[in-house]
């Protein structure tokens, strides 16, 4: 009896794991399975977990819109831009932050820690009307553009990431760069040839959120563009989704959709080891 409870302990935390997983995994294996059936299939009273008739045509009408194509263009630019943005801002204020010394540094670290008790929906509608200010101003084109995307997306991207990277380069030894400023190197040189190739988890970190953020958003790019000149693939699978039920090719806009989550899942699968790090050295003290 006492045997049976002791598996019956070792058991229940794992069964309940593999139950939390399958219940997440599941509505993607769905979408993909779908894209893999004609439309024939979809609409069947009788669900099957497999396509009777396999088929890669949702894959061909989804790569044949231009509107699609283009978009994604657009996102890919968008999320690289972003990164490279978020990184190279967040890395310096960062250090900033974890090695200097300044009247005001608490009040900056306790504004970007309220930063995240809010929701990012309340700055949307400040952030357009601050870009259609500045492009009536400056003459400056921040709306339906490439610019104005990369801008908001790395405005929203830049507090947790200065955040991590805080913590990661509080737990950065010292001594590395003191012993590189005695052998003749400025600070400036110490952070960008000492500090940072060793700071890669934390950096990589940094990027794969602002990366994803871009990517994956929908209001903020669906308020802030009006064609597809800068629209991201995200708004152009929820126009497509939306636009008229009778017409709507449902196996198209999932193969979208998984032809999207594709660049995400690998990006995860091969930085997972820097991406745990990174979160988990930045988390220990800051």
């Amino acid at each position: 009896m006492m045997a049976r409870r002791s598996l019956a302990r070792q058991l229940g935390p794992h069964i309940a794991v593999w139950g939390i997983l399958l219940f997440a995994i599941f509505p993607f294996y769905w979408a993909l399975v779908s894209t893999l059936k004609p439309s024939t299939e979809l609409y069947t009273l009788t669900p099957t977990f497999l396509p009777i008739t396999w088929t890669g045509d949702n894959y061909l009408w989804a790569i044949s819109q231009d509107t699609f194509v283009l978009t994604l263009k657009n996102s890919v630019v968008v999320g690289i831009i972003t990164s490279l943005v978020s990184v190279t801002l967040t890395s310096m204020m960062g250090y900033s932050l974890a090695r200097m010394h300044y009247p005001g540094k608490n009040v900056i670290v306790t504004a970007l820690v309220a930063t995240q008790m809010l929701p990012g929906v309340l700055l949307v509608v400040p952030i357009f009307v601050v870009f259609v200010t500045i492009q009536r101003l400056l003459h400056l084109e921040m709306v339906n553009t490439v610019q104005g995307l990369v801008v908001g997306f790395a405005t929203f991207s830049l507090p947790f990431s200065a955040l991590l990277l805080r913590g990661f380069f509080t737990n950065f030894p010292a001594e590395l760069e003191d012993a590189a400023m005695v052998d003749g190197c400025t600070r400036l040189q110490a952070f960008l040839f000492i500090v940072l190739p060793l700071s890669i988890p934390g950096i990589l970190t940094a990027a794969l959120f602002a990366f994803v953020l871009a990517w994956g958003d929908l209001l903020f790019a669906m308020v802030l563009t009006n064609n597809t000149r800068a629209q991201t693939v995200a708004v152009t699978i929820t126009q497509l989704a939306t636009a008229q039920y009778s017409n709507t090719n449902y196996g198209g806009i999932l193969a979208e959709g998984v032809i999207i989550t594709i660049p995400v899942v690998i990006l995860f699968v091969f930085l997972q080891r820097f991406l745990i790090e990174g979160m988990t050295a930045g988390a220990i003290k800051g």
